[in-house]
């Protein structure tokens, strides 16, 4: 995506373990509203314009830390999905829409801080890859080119880097949250 603008809201659920010694792993699952979008003009097909817009942003992680005091340092790691809709204008003005819901991969690292025994602060980097793949649009004869319908390849290579920043509610089961051994 070229010429883009992201905003995101979402929320989070997961659970942590510490381990006597001040080691954490847990898992966790969060879903983001996008509103993602940019556009460029084709390399291979003159006149041709391409628009994509990410709906939402979903993923299910394991993550593994280490806890100082009221930190915590983590790395996580599980897969991903996203739902795109696409648009190509091509030159006759005419549009085409295409929406897709695609999975993949992703993995970060990040630092959460305990303010108080129920609630942290974090911010976090995570990596996203959703490989390369090739999508057909049936393009009819007003639509693609003149002189009867085609079916349009196109392929869609989408990586994401995405800083997260938030806050956590904790709620315990047991001595206390794990938060507030950090």
């Amino acid at each position: 995506m070229r010429d883009g603008h992201v905003r995101a809201r979402g929320a989070q659920a997961g659970c942590d373990y510490q381990f006597a010694g001040g080691f954490v792993i847990g898992v966790q699952g969060d879903y983001a509203v996008a509103d993602a979008e940019g556009s460029h003009d084709s390399a291979r097909e003159i006149g041709v314009a391409y628009h994509s817009k990410i709906k939402s942003l979903a993923s299910v992680t394991g993550r593994i830390g280490y806890g100082w005091d009221r930190f915590l340092g983590y790395v996580k790691g599980g897969g991903a999905w996203e739902r795109d809709d696409f648009t190509f204008t091509f030159p006759s003005g005419a549009t085409a829409t295409f929406s897709d819901t695609r999975s993949g991969w992703t993995v970060g690292v990040g630092v959460e801080y305990a303010f108080t025994n129920w609630l942290t602060g974090f911010i976090e980097y995570d990596y996203y890859n959703f490989g390369t793949r090739t999508d057909n649009v049936v393009c009819g004869p007003a639509a693609c080119f003149v002189g009867g319908s085609t079916l349009f390849p196109f392929d869609v290579k989408e990586t994401k880097n995405v800083v997260k920043v938030g806050l956590n509610v904790l709620f315990t089961v047991g001595p206390g949250p794990v938060a507030a051994r950090y």
